[in-house]
């Protein structure tokens, strides 16, 4: 495992100075994730998540990890804090975080990203920079793609939030093409997109997104 672990082992500051720009979710239930992902690297985005609910094979986990390394990106995997050895980091949702021992997590991945899903200011200020090195917001907008998502809290509870930690801040949910320059307003550091990526050509779709997203730059 050692060779693969080097996905890790990376300067946690340096990684952190990497926390901006289109951040991409792949959900292998719903796109070939190789191929999905190398798409998106061509339109520009460096930022990923893989959300695998079902399980990722870990060869498939890794083969993303290192386009994506190659490109100069980052790659961190949802909840699964045992692949995200294999990985650049780990985000969790309030559940799962209050089910481990996050001074533990960081002890084990010390150079690893660990985000942090927060729908409220007091989330945020909670989300101790010790151990969390950005926090998510949402969802801004109402979104299929989380079931159990709860009520979107729109720009203003994104601007709240964002504002309430100093950590970088990702805002997500019904996140496209005609809203992105909006949140970028809400002074978010990261827009995590999943539903309008999955289209036709998330190529073209990425580039959109990059453009729009820097277009907004405050």
């Amino acid at each position: 495992m050692r060779g693969i672990e080097v996905a890790t082992a990376g300067n946690r500051d340096a990684l952190r100075s990497r926390l901006h720009g289109v951040y991409a979710l792949v959900e292998p239930a719903r796109v070939e994730p190789v191929a999905f992902t190398e798409a998106l690297l061509r339109g520009g985005i460096r930022l990923f998540q893989v959300r695998a609910k079902d399980g990722i094979d870990p060869a498939t986990l890794l083969a993303i990890v290192m386009r994506v390394r190659a490109a100069g990106g980052l790659t961190l995997i949802n909840d699964d804090a045992r692949l995200a050895r294999l990985t650049d980091g780990v985000h969790l949702g309030q559940e799962d975080a209050a089910a481990l021992d996050l001074a533990q997590l960081r002890s084990a991945l010390p150079a690893a990203i660990v985000g942090l899903s927060c729908g409220t200011p007091q989330e945020a200020r909670a989300a101790g920079p010790a151990l969390i090195d950005y926090v998510a917001a949402g969802p801004v907008f109402a979104t299929a793609s989380k079931h159990d998502a709860g009520l979107p809290i729109g720009i203003g509870g994104t601007r709240a939030v964002a504002s309430a930690t100093p950590l970088p801040c990702a805002a997500i949910g019904g996140i496209g093409p005609a809203t992105i320059a909006r949140v970028r307003e809400s002074g978010v550091a990261m827009a995590a997109v999943i539903s309008a990526l999955a289209c036709d050509d998330p190529e073209a779709m990425a580039r959109e997104l990059v453009a729009r997203w820097q277009a907004a730059a405050p």
